[in-house]
């Protein structure tokens, strides 16, 4: 042994203890920077419901507070709400557009919250471009178990959350020997109880739609195993494919609401 050398087992648990201490510092430094992207989604969901109702106060004088009322689904079916005789008429936009509709406040409340919550966390693993993958395939996951899963219409923005719930369980399983001890209870193990918890409210409230809860939360799970992120360290990705997904989301999100418009649009034509 060359003198002054570490032996080897000191020396992997100094490399360990350094990647570590640079895993907590990436995130720490990425979590305290505004989360633009997250804020701007609860903001444009928030912007949606509030045209809901402004319609239905205008048109057809529903009720803020209607829970999948006449009125209500109306509206909702109008501005896009995941309905499969629609989808399979060939309007397959609603799998995304079902994303940004709530039945009532309550129901808006609870999945802003939820969202706002765990997209900050995931913003700072993440990033946007990847975030916004991992938000729309979980939602559109969670649409469609739904709908082969036999619910004809449904609404909401907690695919998407279960998403986020089911990357933050695989990042912190997958990552867990890059993870100090604060981080292991914010990811992994540290989520399970939030997962079970709610899938088991799901089964006794006839109201929530456990199959699209389920269906995101697989797909939260499946992006998180597919995509790079920026706090483990060479576990980047690519810059180009990244900047791919965010013009595909870019572009898939435009379509989505061109064809929002243009049914709100022949609704009030008719």
């Amino acid at each position: 042994m060359i003198k002054g050398e570490l032996p080897s087992f000191e020396s992997i648990y100094f490399r360990s203890s350094l990647i570590k201490q640079a895993v907590v510092g990436s995130f720490v430094r990425n979590l305290k920077r505004y989360p633009l992207f997250t804020t701007s989604l609860v903001v444009a969901i928030i912007a949606v419901h509030l045209s809901v109702f402004a319609l239905e106060e205008s048109i057809w004088k529903g009720s803020l507070l209607g829970n999948f009322s006449d009125m209500r689904t109306k509206s909702l079916l109008v501005f896009g709400a995941r309905y499969t005789p629609a989808i399979s008429a060939g309007e397959p936009w609603r799998l995304v557009s079902c994303i940004f509709l709530h039945g009532d406040m309550m129901h808006l409340g609870l999945n802003m919250v939820a969202l706002f919550g765990l997209g900050r966390i995931c913003e700072a693993v993440y990033g946007p471009a990847r975030l916004s993958w991992l938000l729309l395939v979980s939602g559109v996951a969670g649409s469609a178990l739904s709908m082969y899963g036999g619910t004809p219409l449904s609404v909401g923005a907690s695919g998407s959350v279960f998403g986020l719930l089911g990357a933050g369980v695989v990042f912190g399983l997958r990552y867990r020997h890059h993870l100090e001890g604060p981080l292991k209870r914010v990811f992994g193990r540290g989520l399970m109880p939030w997962v079970i918890l709610n899938i088991s409210i799901g089964l006794f409230v006839p109201q929530i739609d456990n199959l699209g809860h389920l269906g995101g939360l697989a797909g939260g799970a499946i992006m998180a195993l597919l995509l790079g992120n920026r706090v483990i360290p060479g576990e980047e990705g690519s810059k180009s494919l990244g900047q791919l997904m965010s013009w595909a989301v870019i572009g898939l999100t435009m379509w989505t609401v061109f064809m929002m418009f243009d049914s709100v649009m022949a609704s009030l034509a008719s």
